[in-house]
């Protein structure tokens, strides 16, 4: 009888596809015993179906073809998501920035002097200076602003990443694919 660390050890090469079949049989005849750990309960089950399904599968031919499409439905729906959230939250600060401006600039009602349109500067290159020095300000405001939207780079880039196993998967079914293909061909030759 395999002892439970000996059986941990098999289990976690089996489900890393690197076991061999005797190692595959030592497991089936430990998990056909009627007394296991109730850790390995999920896994009895699994060689336990894994014994009565010894008949072949069959696998449908565009079953590479249909996994690919989630695969790249759902990276679409992902990227399209970020997209829009970024650009409506963008269009609602924008939005907010104009309603402000036109509240404080032109409808409200007070007759304080700062609301009338006079120029402030006798010299234009004077009023040119302080425009742009005025700009510059603003668009370093704006940029210590969109700083924070560092972080959501980050965190889309982290979410991103366990995505990037479905690679294995992918390169896995089309492997499948191929098996499955000269398979057929070895059929059609006998």
């Amino acid at each position: 009888m395999e002892t439970i660390k000996e059986i941990r050890k098999l289990l976690n090469r089996f489900y890393q596809g690197e076991t061999t079949l005797e190692e595959e049989k030592r497991l089936q005849e430990y998990f056909s015993s009627t007394t296991v750990p109730e850790e390995f309960i999920p896994d009895r089950d699994l060689f336990r179906s894994m014994k009565s399904g010894n008949e072949a599968i069959h696998v449908p031919v565009d079953l590479n073809q249909k996994i690919l499409a989630g695969i790249d439905r759902e990276e679409r729906k992902m990227t399209r998501t970020r997209r829009i959230s970024v650009f409506s939250l963008s269009g609602l600060a924008a939005g907010l920035l104009v309603v402000i401006a036109l509240y404080t600039g032109y409808f409200r009602n007070d007759n304080s002097p700062r609301l009338a349109m006079t120029d402030t500067f006798e010299n234009p290159q004077d009023a040119y200076e302080e425009a742009r020095r005025t700009l510059a300000f603003v668009s370093a405001k704006l940029n210590t602003g969109t700083g924070e939207l560092q972080h959501v780079q980050q965190v889309s880039k982290i979410a991103s990443d366990p995505l990037k196993s479905l690679s294995k998967i992918n390169k896995g079914s089309r492997e499948l694919s191929l098996l499955g293909q000269i398979q057929r061909i070895n059929d059609i030759e006998q």
